[in-house]
């Protein structure tokens, strides 16, 4: 069988971004002069509400998936409907974070865990 060359595309250089718009959007390049002091940052950060974590629902999160069988879709479905921003991923990292380590199955990696202190 003949391999044929690859034709890779050559850019135009008309085609190249403009880097004057090389910002999305709705982001817009801030000004150095309009930057606020550190300290008035820090007021921003501490008027900020907390986040709802999904570390926070674990006693949730293990009771729907040990009592009522929800799969981890599931529980990161029933989360999210109740305004908890989560994916099954993140709920199965968070299940498995609980589980001491003695009482891991020895033949899974669970090196990628953290276990709360």
């Amino acid at each position: 069988m003949k391999r044929t060359k690859s034709r890779s595309k050559k850019r135009n250089p008309k085609s190249l971004p403009d880097t004057e718009n090389a910002f999305p959007p709705n982001v817009l390049p801030v000004d150095p002069n309009k930057v606020p002091a550190p300290d008035a940052f820090l007021e921003e950060a501490k008027n900020e509400p907390k986040r709802k974590l999904i570390t926070d629902h674990l006693l949730t999160i293990n009771h729907l998936r040990n009592e009522k069988r929800f799969t981890f879709r599931a529980i990161a479905e029933w989360l999210t409907e109740r305004g908890i921003t989560a994916d099954h991923s993140a709920v199965y990292r968070a299940y498995l974070s609980v589980i001491p380590e003695d009482r891991r199955h020895p033949d899974e990696d669970w090196s990628d865990i953290d276990v709360p202190d």
